[in-house]
């Protein structure tokens, strides 16, 4: 019963400070780590209790990135038992889940080319005394490059393949395929929700930041949900969501028009 207990101990705040000293402690002893910079909601505050922690470790050469990646996987494993880990070699993140299910994500990358890519952040230390004013600098630029880049993207999957998802609901209402139907009108409002992310300037992926969204957004979001199994609910959701992806589409060409998807909405009723 004892193991049991053990194994369903979740992480108090005590816990996360515990591992966030032990961190700056293993980094600030290897002197490949020039830096080590929180990222995310703790570097302003933690949102709450169950926040996790978020580090960006600064290197002295990108020959030190093996190496430094390694000696942190060591150490943190050393200290720690892993419900999980992964490493992402190609993005230099290391992804950890200790067994009290804190989760630790770490990125490695060059003090030369250090930057902000969250605003939020707290250098914990540098030996070069350049990464936060690079990290500073860069949020001039950084909503453009992450956003403005992203916002293309997003909106030209948009453009391309939000109406065949549209078409395939409405079919699969015709059919009676109901769950068929909620799962294409599921990865259209996916889309829609990545626009509106790209708006506002939010994380979409997962809705991680949409609650932020003003109350009106929130609002036309819900609209889109179905809430019972009928075709009347399902064509009236189709309907509303149709014509919130085509509201954020105005002034680019699309495939298939609004006006096209209605007609072929009305021929399929």
């Amino acid at each position: 019963m004892k193991g049991i207990e053990a194994m369903c101990m979740v992480f108090s705040v005590q816990d996360r400070q515990n591992a966030f000293d032990y961190i700056l402690s293993v980094a600030s002893q290897c002197d490949k780590i020039v830096s080590l910079v929180q990222v995310g909601s703790g570097a302003n505050g933690f949102h709450d209790e169950r926040s996790d922690l978020d580090f960006v470790i600064a290197l002295d050469s990108g020959e030190s990135m093996s190496e430094v990646m390694e000696y942190m996987r060591r150490e943190i494993s050393t200290k720690y038992e892993l419900a999980f880990f992964k490493q992402d070699e190609s993005r230099h993140l290391q992804n950890y889940l200790l067994s009290d299910l804190l989760e630790i994500d770490i990125g490695y990358g060059t003090y030369e080319h250090a930057a902000a890519w969250k605003p939020a952040f707290k250098v914990l230390f540098d030996h070069s005394g350049t990464v936060e004013e690079k990290m500073v600098q860069s949020l001039e630029w950084m909503d453009d490059r992450i956003y403005g880049d992203k916002q293309k993207k997003d909106m030209e999957q948009a453009r391309n393949v939000v109406w065949f998802f549209l078409m395939h609901a409405a079919v699969a209402i015709r059919r009676g395929n109901c769950f068929r139907a909620i799962g294409e009108m599921d990865a259209a409002r996916a889309l829609y929700i990545d626009l509106l992310g790209d708006r506002y300037r939010l994380e979409s992926g997962r809705n991680r930041e949409i609650d932020r969204l003003p109350e009106t957004e929130k609002a036309a979001i819900r609209s889109t949900y179905v809430t019972r199994e009928s075709p009347s609910e399902l064509w009236k959701r189709l309907i509303n969501l149709t014509a919130l992806v085509y509201k954020e589409l105005e002034g680019y060409e699309v495939p298939v028009t609004q006006e096209m998807l209605y007609e072929y909405y009305k021929d399929l009723k």
